[in-house]
């Protein structure tokens, strides 16, 4: 039987959770359980430390089970409290934003895929997050640009599809030298204007493009939920 094993980083958060709840300090944590005070913060902090730190780290919060850590249950008990941590985040989030919705998204790593990201789209949408410095911007908003231009070139040559993403790996490697990263997500959609009358819908792909801080790790954005064409 397979069991699944808990992230340090996670068993040391709930274990730093408890104690707080104990209102124990590190240092009294670290005396009950007759460890160096090093071993407790290397603990909560998803550091490895022994199994016999482990088991009297876990008597010292009150587990009479000195292996408690690894127990299936004790593990599913821990999971499902962070799912339902993170479901709550996620829902907070969203009521934050009721006019938007989210799309799932991924880093831009090099050039070949920001060249296909701008093939595939027919319009886009850029955010370049404030906290970012003024060069980072500015570098930030050539990109966009370049990422604009290219989505208004047809049928190039492939040579000139490689001098493209040539182009764009440098822009890229310069933006993570700076500290900041890219993410892009695309959402295809239907627009029509009320005096259409029988005509069809027109699809479209959108795209969006969001430069941030590259310590912001983006699995998703947030977009409006209704956009209108100029």
């Amino acid at each position: 039987m397979n069991t699944t094993l808990l992230n340090p980083r996670m068993l040391g958060f709930w274990a730093r959770c408890v104690r707080e709840a104990q209102h124990l300090s590190q240092d009294a944590l670290a005396a009950n359980a007759s460890v160096n005070i090093r071993t407790v913060q290397r603990f909560e902090a998803g550091l490895p430390i022994n199994v016999i730190s482990r088991r009297v780290i876990a008597k010292a919060l009150g587990y009479t089970d000195p292996d408690i850590f690894d127990d299936p249950k004790f593990i599913e008990t821990v999971l499902k409290f962070f799912d339902g941590l993170r479901a709550q985040q996620q829902q907070d989030l969203d009521n934050q934003h009721p006019d938007h919705v989210r799309i799932d998204a991924q880093a831009l790593v090099n050039g070949d895929a920001v060249a296909r990201f701008a093939d595939v789209v027919n319009a886009v949408s850029f955010t370049i997050e404030p906290a970012l410095t003024d060069e980072t911007k500015q570098i930030a908003a050539s990109f966009c640009d370049y990422v604009q231009d290219l989505m208004d070139v047809d049928d190039f040559p492939v040579s000139s599809s490689l001098g493209f993403a040539k182009d764009l790996d440098s822009i890229l490697e310069e933006l993570r030298g700076l500290g900041a990263s890219v993410y892009s997500a695309t959402r295809d959609r239907k627009f029509r204007r009320v005096d259409w009358g029988d005509k069809p819908s027109w699809e479209m792909t959108v795209g969006y493009l969001a430069i941030v801080p590259a310590d912001r790790e983006l699995s998703q954005l947030y977009i409006p939920r209704w956009m209108k064409l100029a």
